[in-house]
């Protein structure tokens, strides 16, 4: 009587073995599908998230801040024909109508202004610069609906930290502002390159301080300022600005910086006791239209 090799796994144990791989499948195909679910399920979640995340950041970024009185001054008149002519040895240019006066008009010596180099047209004032901000110090209502990732320049003179906001350049082009007794021209152009857009200058010729407003003329893509006192119109060149027409033509006003954009929150971050344009005080301002 031979006895049994007892290396040798028995029939029994092999038909156990064979039975649990057996049941041990479909476990494995179940779990394989799963996590095949899963991983599917999981990057359409990962594309809603972002999708969310997008949305969530464009709707945080176009809600209504309520910089006050940055709006444009509607103009509902017609352009006429001859919004830019000659007169003799002057070049017309139109700048808007007044009730009970008709057109008014923009005066400059002929060839100050090439009318191929003009891009745009609307009356002057429609876009309205600050002359008198509203400022806001540590907190306010404006202060605190801004968005953290809101672009925002600034501008440090002496100990005083003066923040503009990206979007209300945006809409009033330039800001004359005054930082105790001196003061600065803010300017905004929307087709400048990267790093160039926002321009600060010293805004002070022959010891007076210049008041610029916004012509309504685009030239060579750049916004054509003028002088409220002298209406001279202003162009940005390698140097400064630069008077192309009027009494102050060929004077310049020195560029003091390009300062870069960084967001509200890294800025209120380093400066919580800083000092942020909210806006405009029209109380006294004077339009043409």
């Amino acid at each position: 009587m031979s006895l049994a090799d007892p290396a040798s796994p028995s029939p029994s144990s092999r038909s156990a073995r064979g039975n649990s791989q057996w049941m041990r499948a479909p476990v494995v195909a179940a779990i394989t599908v799963l996590l095949v679910l899963i991983l599917m399920k999981g990057r359409v979640l990962w594309s809603e998230w972002v999708r969310l995340n997008v949305e969530w950041n464009r709707a945080r970024a176009s809600a209504p801040i309520g910089y006050y009185n940055v709006q444009p001054h509607l103009s509902y008149a017609s352009q006429p024909s001859n919004w830019y002519h000659h007169e003799g040895n002057d070049t017309l240019l139109w700048s808007g109508w007044k009730a009970g006066v008709g057109h008014q008009w923009f005066r400059v010596a002929r060839g100050e202004v090439d009318r191929d180099r003009i891009t745009r047209v609307f009356a002057r004032d429609v876009i309205r610069a600050i002359e008198r901000p509203i400022v806001e110090v540590d907190g306010g209502i404006i202060w605190d609906r801004i968005p953290d990732e809101a672009p925002v320049v600034s501008l440090a003179h002496e100990d005083v930290h003066t923040v503009y906001p990206l979007l209300l350049l945006e809409k009033v082009l330039v800001v004359n502002d005054l930082v105790g007794r001196q003061p600065f021209l803010v300017a905004y152009s929307p087709y400048a390159p990267s790093g160039h857009a926002v321009t600060i200058y010293d805004p002070v010729l022959d010891g007076e301080r210049v008041v610029m407003g916004v012509s309504g003329y685009f030239v060579d893509r750049e916004p054509m300022l003028y002088d409220r006192a002298t209406e001279s119109f202003w162009l940005p060149d390698d140097a400064g600005l630069k008077a192309i027409s009027g009494r102050n033509k060929g004077a310049r006003l020195r560029r003091l910086e390009w300062p870069v954009a960084v967001s509200w929150g890294a800025w209120r971050g380093r400066n919580s006791k800083g000092r942020l344009i909210a806006g405009a005080d029209r109380s006294a301002d004077k339009h043409p239209l």
